[in-house]
């Protein structure tokens, strides 16, 4: 069973950013969400906050730096999440589960988990809270704490996979069995995180576990 000693070392952390600069203050999030969004909607967006429409105004560049100039913190926070929200926001769990996979195997051009090989029938919860979960799934014992962002299983895919911040088809099949709302919460997190985070943003940390003999 599971103990604090069994959990190794937190694997290293790999980027899966493309940084750009930013004004004093504004989050690398944002900024990346900013030139990872098409013109057209940007002008949109701005629009929306209160910026009127100025003609020819047309590069993402131009008008990022207004949004930059005249929107507040508050504003900018705002924009930030309806920004997460067009992404993530209307896909389900299973659909978030996916779409991490497929930035895995993006990422590494490995071979993604077969997640239609675990079945939830036999998962076992041992310890269960609106932060963290164990589980014991095919023999493996796996853990979702969204608290401390940590993410571990025993089994030997995960043992490979946490170095480049994979998920293993237990993880998957556990962020299935957790709560809804706290599942989607966590993999929203998790792919924003690693897709437009900053060296300052918070990461997951994808952490083998050793079973004691």
């Amino acid at each position: 069973m599971l103990n604090k000693q069994s959990v190794a070392r937190p694997a290293r952390q790999i980027s899966f950013t493309v940084i750009r600069g930013a004004r004093q203050g504004v989050s690398p999030v944002l900024m990346n969400l900013l030139y990872d969004t098409g013109a057209p909607a940007l002008a949109f967006l701005a629009e929306r906050y209160g910026l009127q429409r100025i003609p020819g105004l047309t590069s993402n560049q131009a008008i990022i730096s207004r949004i930059l100039k005249y929107l507040g913190p508050q504003q900018l926070e705002r924009l930030k999440d309806d920004l997460i929200a067009s992404r993530f926001g209307a896909l389900s769990v299973e659909g978030l589960v996916k779409l991490a996979v497929v930035r895995d195997r993006q990422q590494t051009g490995r071979a993604a988990p077969r997640l239609d090989q675990v079945s939830r029938e036999g998962a076992r919860l041992v310890e269960g809270s609106t932060q963290r979960w164990i589980y014991t799934l095919r023999g493996h014992d796996v853990v979702v704490d969204t608290a401390q962002r940590l993410l571990a299983c025993d089994c030997r895919y995960f043992q490979f996979a946490a170095h480049r911040q994979g998920l293993c088809k237990h993880l998957a099949t556990v962020f299935q069995l957790i709560p809804e709302v706290y599942a989607r919460e966590a993999l929203i997190d998790l792919l924003v995180s690693r897709q437009y985070g900053g060296p300052d943003t918070p990461r997951w940390r994808f952490i083998p576990i050793h079973k004691s003999n």
